[in-house]
């Protein structure tokens, strides 16, 4: 049977860092998820119209700002 829960992952959370907000004067450490968007140009995409894509990243959730380290690689 197809079980879509994903597999229970044994973490010792003491050797884990926490994120925090890399602004200077938040320091925040809870995040919220949004999406940036990219468009792609009608020469290169597949169906030859321009499309939008969406990317997942955090970003801060008391000031807003992204993280580098969230952010894809340009």
């Amino acid at each position: 049977m197809n079980n879509p829960q994903q597999p229970q992952m044994n973490i010792d959370f003491s050797q884990t860092t926490s994120e925090v907000c890399e602004l200077e004067k938040c320091k925040n450490n809870t995040f919220q998820q949004v999406y940036q968007t990219r468009k792609l140009s009608p020469l290169l995409s597949p169906t030859g119209q321009e499309t939008m894509i969406p990317i997942q990243v955090f970003c801060c959730a008391k000031c807003g700002h992204i993280n580098k380290g969230f952010l894809p690689k340009e």
